[in-house]
């Protein structure tokens, strides 16, 4: 999405390759520039699909839970953060054509898993979103899930009556390849599951992050990224002392806080010397004894619970991760206070206001710890 002229953006036009049940969604449009949020959203739950596919595995199809066209479902509750030291690579519009190149496509019959990036918005155009500096898109991995239990079942059968018919051992080489046999005949039937992504680039920052709770995730939709684009010189936050030592510090006296943060009712200990010894503290006053006394035993905090501004509450790692993002009173208002009838600007709302607050809340942490690129 591009400014156009102070106060509006402007959609690309493009054929769109997945028709919708209402042309006015096309583009162009002009889009008012008020603008929050993210929720990680997911088209299928794997404990329910584990549920389902036990039971009709055999059935064919894919299964999948849709959002309605044009939903936003923008709050960020993780975050795996990227730095870096030039500029971002692509304008807006290069990136919008690059990613649209780069869709995530079905899984074929015997395709195991494919990605690559979709519209954050259902039912329209556009494959990212810009306002305040922040470029907002989705990334996306389809893959097919052959339940373990499943083949297993199978090849025990198949196994059984070789035995039963002709008299012999199967022996392991023989075993493997009729589970390969097995596993090629049920791909076509087996079920997909999406599982979707979303990056916030800051611009201004030279910070790509993505809502993910594991780095190994943030990794593999980094990489999607920078083989898209063709090159993302970003690495992880390198620190120039210690966290953990830090947010100790932090508990043992909240006036070395960075400006602007509270402590929470959180926290992870973890000891120096025996690697097994680890002690966590949830809804508690962090100032209290007991939690002093394990530290004066030379245990150090590696995870934090933070307010900040009364807008954000997070928890933090001593990998710099942030986890458990929640809206407080401050940015909850704005949030409430939004317009839900038009989703485009609701998503670009969402983007402006939890944007900031982000931008804000790392700036004062990443400033804290005098961060470099890795």
């Amino acid at each position: 999405m591009l400014c156009d002229s102070p106060g509006r953006f402007w959609q690309p036009e493009r054929q769109n390759k997945y028709p919708t049940h209402s042309d006015s969604q096309r583009a162009p449009q002009f889009l008012s520039d008020s603008c929050p949020i993210l929720r990680n959203e997911r088209l299928s739950r794997f404990g329910h699909f584990a549920t389902v596919a036990s039971l009709s595995f055999l059935s064919g199809g894919a299964f999948s839970r849709r959002p309605l066209f044009g939903t936003c479902f923008m709050w960020i509750k993780n975050l795996v953060v990227f730095v870096g030291e030039e500029a971002f690579p692509s304008s807006v519009a290069e990136l919008d054509e690059t990613l649209d190149q780069n869709r995530c496509q079905p899984c074929g019959s015997q395709t195991l898993r494919t990605e690559g990036f979709v519209p954050p918005l259902k039912g329209q155009d556009p494959m990212v979103y810009a306002v305040d500096g922040f470029i907002y898109c989705t990334y996306q991995e389809t893959s097919r899930l052959l339940p373990g239990p499943v083949i297993k079942e199978l090849l025990d059968e198949k196994v059984e009556h070789i035995q039963d018919e002709e008299g012999r051992k199967v022996g392991r080489k023989e075993k493997a390849d009729l589970k390969e046999q097995i596993t090629f005949e049920l791909m076509p039937r087996a079920f997909t599951r999406s599982r979707r992504t979303s990056l916030l680039i800051d611009t201004e920052r030279k910070r790509v992050m993505v809502d993910a709770s594991s780095a190994s995730r943030a990794e593999e939709v980094v990489a999607c990224l920078r083989k898209a684009i063709g090159t993302l010189p970003v690495a992880y936050p390198a620190p120039n002392s210690a966290p953990y030592t830090s947010f100790s510090n932090w508990l043992k006296d909240t006036k070395l806080l960075p400006e602007g943060f509270t402590l929470g009712d959180r926290c992870e200990l973890k000891g120096t010397k025996d690697e097994g010894a680890a002690v966590k503290f949830t809804a508690v006053d962090l100032g209290q004894e007991e939690i002093l006394a394990h530290l004066e035993t030379g245990m150090v905090a590696t995870r934090i619970n933070l307010a900040w501004q009364d807008s954000l509450e997070l928890d933090i790692n001593d990998k710099l991760e942030i986890k458990r993002i929640k809206a407080l009173d401050l940015l909850q208002e704005n949030i409430d206070a939004m317009d839900a009838d038009d989703a485009v600007a609701e998503l670009q709302a969402r983007i402006s206001l939890q944007g900031n607050v982000l931008r804000e809340a790392l700036d004062g942490l990443f400033g804290y710890f005098e961060v470099n690129p890795a």
